[in-house]
């Protein structure tokens, strides 16, 4: 998609008007008509203005990627929820682990208990 198609996009998906858009970016509404008509391009602080307004990066805005930027996010999502979950699988197994020293110790202790009163009722008699 080109920068013009991506500004009409945008602007549809906001719901804001030339108008308003040109306002958020301290333009006539003639400016922003042009950029979408393919007439002029905004230059480089107005593309960083832009991506700020609509939530996207430059990339989106310049390369004409077909990608949704929800698209985007979706997949950064996706790989920060796979790496969470290998995070809270890495703590769940430590914790099991953990569990499982604690019953050898208890066990341990109990087992030692018992022989201590064992001996202590063999030494009473």
């Amino acid at each position: 998609m080109s920068v013009s198609k991506q500004l009409i996009h945008l602007r549809n998906v906001k719901g804001i008007s030339q108008e308003e858009l040109a306002s958020l970016m301290n333009v006539t509404r003639q400016a922003v008509s042009k950029w979408e008509t393919d007439q002029t391009l905004p230059d480089s602080e107005k593309i960083i203005r832009l991506s700020e307004i609509f939530g996207v990066t430059t990339d989106y805005l310049l390369k004409g990627k077909e990608t949704d930027p929800m698209d985007i996010y979706s997949q950064h999502n996706s790989k920060a929820g796979t790496d969470m979950s290998a995070e809270v699988t890495e703590i769940l197994d430590q914790v099991h682990q953990m569990s499982t020293t604690k019953r050898y110790l208890i066990g341990a202790g109990v087992f030692l208990l018992v022989i201590a009163i064992i001996a202590g009722i063999v030494f009473l008699l």
